[in-house]
């Protein structure tokens, strides 16, 4: 093995090359920072074969990444005084534009690191807390408070207006599926309000603003997919929401969506059907009933998708079979895949496979030229750790990918990720 002498290991730390220029950082993402948070007690495989594989002393976290990075640690601050469970969608997470100001929806309370086993997902008891967190100081995220919304069932997902004062939540709380929050100028809540599922008697899995504003596409548990109009009253100066134009059902099992930044088109994934479908909304003042403007195939289990700024290329996460157990031929195996938009029609391009267990959350940087996406696990023994990875993305008629280098490792069960530009 040829080795470096320590001279030419100092000369190169002087800058005292032969004119060779210092290499890229491995890791490119145009954005200020990234915040994840990750749901230490739940393994992946333990929702197939009941065992947990927790850490003593592992907690839950979140997690502030300040770019660019640097290799002592100085860009990335965490904070383990707030639970989340990666048995919802990637959803739980909501960051207010300024970066300044967290949310994330506990929907699943923790348990015991002495509990080794559990009989399924339902042993982590349901919960109506939402969390706000004060990201204004990066290296140490710090928890304003834990609130209580609602009285019943679990809260599913969170959704920021563009305002970033008021706050969508949804619940499995019969007749009160909806919570809608306006903030104060101190970032604390006026007041809970309620209303009740558009469709009648079924629970709310996902809500997202559309980039105006003005409405809130919704997911039921029944696999529809629908929009809102959130809507002011003039009076009272408080908000309500009310259905806009029937839902259209897009599968049975969809994840989250989101809009194209024009909000002309909402991509979301179907992790039963294997399907990826653009839906299409009405936003006029007369109510529109939703469509289905295209669909194509996926692989197994898309989880989470990602749009680029310009509209032109979706990312599919697929966890295909990685979540189980280790044993498994196909444990750890996931799947990254583009497509390209045009029109709200969508045309295949490249593929990734991913060596990570079960990952649910992806999104594009501020330019579209890159990718990041979470990593609950790997298939390692010992200090196991979850991660997020990084892709370059070549746009064109088939969008193509090309894996960064580096990589950023976290407390395991990262399983969803916003970024602050």
């Amino acid at each position: 093995m040829k080795k470096v002498s320590f001279l030419a290991a100092w000369l190169m730390l002087a800058g005292i090359t032969t004119g060779t220029a210092f290499a890229q950082a491995p890791i490119q993402f145009n954005a200020r920072a990234l915040v994840a948070i990750s749901d230490a007690d739940l393994s992946a495989s333990a929702l197939v074969d009941g065992n947990r594989y927790t850490t003593p002393g592992t907690r839950d976290q979140l997690t502030y990444i300040s770019f660019p990075l640097n290799r002592n640690g100085q860009s990335i601050g965490t904070s383990n005084t707030l639970s989340n469970s990666m048995a919802l969608t990637d959803k739980v997470l909501a960051i207010a534009p300024n970066g300044r100001l967290g949310f994330v929806v506990e929907g699943r309370g923790q348990l015991s690191d002495s509990l080794a086993t559990i009989k399924g997902i339902t042993d982590f008891p349901a919960t109506n807390y939402m969390f706000a967190v004060d990201l204004s100081s990066p290296q140490k995220p710090l928890v304003k408070y834990r609130l209580p919304v609602g009285a019943g069932g679990a809260l599913t997902a969170v959704a920021l207006a563009p305002n970033g004062t008021s706050l969508v939540i949804a619940s499995t709380e019969s007749g009160k599926e909806l919570k809608l929050i306006d903030l104060d100028a101190s970032s604390k809540p006026k007041y809970v309000l309620t209303s009740a599922s558009p469709v009648p008697g079924v629970a709310i899995t996902d809500v997202t603003f559309h980039p105006g504003g003005q409405f809130v596409a919704y997911t039921t548990a029944a696999g529809e997919v629908g929009i809102m109009k959130y809507v002011v009253d003039e009076k009272t100066k408080k908000p309500y929401v009310a259905a806009h134009g029937k839902p259209v059902k897009v599968g049975t099992q969809p994840g989250s969506g989101k809009f194209t930044a024009d909000g002309k088109h909402y991509v979301v994934a179907d992790s039963k059907e294997n399907k990826v479908f653009v839906v299409e909304f009405g936003t006029d003042e007369t109510p529109v009933d939703a469509k289905i403007a295209s669909q194509v195939a996926t692989s197994e289990a898309p989880e989470a998708v990602a749009i680029s700024p310009d509209g032109s290329v979706v990312a599919v996460i697929s966890s295909m079979q990685s979540g189980q157990p280790f044993t498994n031929a196909a444990a750890g195996k996931s799947e990254l895949a583009l497509f390209a938009l045009s029109g709200g029609q969508l045309t295949a391009g490249g593929k990734a496979q991913i060596d990570g267990v079960m990952p649910q959350a992806v999104e594009f940087d501020k330019t579209g030229d890159n990718l990041a996406i979470a990593i609950p696990e790997y298939l390692d023994y010992g200090m196991r750790n979850g991660g997020i990875e990084f892709y370059k993305v070549t746009k064109g008629a088939q969008p193509s990918l090309t894996k960064q280098p580096g990589r950023i490792s976290l407390t395991r069960g990262v399983h969803a990720i916003r970024v602050v530009n």
